[in-house]
């Protein structure tokens, strides 16, 4: 007798353990607006822009809100490498980079633009959210991937700001 009474608190306590466990997890799921939100982009620690998330329909899109001046005059920077040569002079402060992004039902968003101005190139990464905190840019080109990490800078509670 004694026998069964400790096989049952054992199945109970396993399936109590599994109960708790699987309300942890659904817990922690990603949710599809948990990208809204502004994130900074560094190079060498500090931030040189911060790119405002938020819906754009049923979708998401991003716009530069702030970014580093590049010289002693203080003009804000222009898109001087997009290949439209029409486009060169507009200013970077304000411009939508990112379009069309899908949450994917897990923790990523996908099937999206992101202009890399840098470089003058529209790409299509997947962005993973990787904590609360952290946002990963992942870009395919051919064979070679390369990843970025954006943090998050205020809480993700940015709306729409058109």
């Amino acid at each position: 007798m004694k026998y069964f009474s400790n096989k049952i608190q054992t199945v109970f306590l396993v399936l109590l353990s599994l109960i708790f466990s699987f309300s942890i997890t659904n817990a922690s799921e990603t949710q599809r607006d948990d990208i809204i939100g502004v994130w900074a982009i560094e190079e060498d620690g500090e931030t040189v822009e911060k790119i405002e998330i938020y819906k754009c329909d049923e979708y998401f899109c991003g716009k530069i809100i702030w970014i580093k001046q590049t010289d002693s005059t203080g003009r804000l920077p222009l898109d001087e490498k997009n290949k439209n040569k029409e486009l060169r002079t507009r200013q970077l402060f304000g411009l939508e980079i990112m379009k069309n992004f899908k949450f994917d039902g897990k923790n990523s968003w996908k099937d999206g633009k992101l202009y890399a101005y840098r470089k003058g190139r529209t790409v299509s990464p997947k962005l993973t959210l990787i904590d609360d905190r952290h946002l990963k840019i992942q870009v395919k080109i051919l064979f070679i991937k390369k990843s970025f990490v954006w943090k998050r800078v205020l809480p993700n509670k940015a709306s729409n700001p058109n």
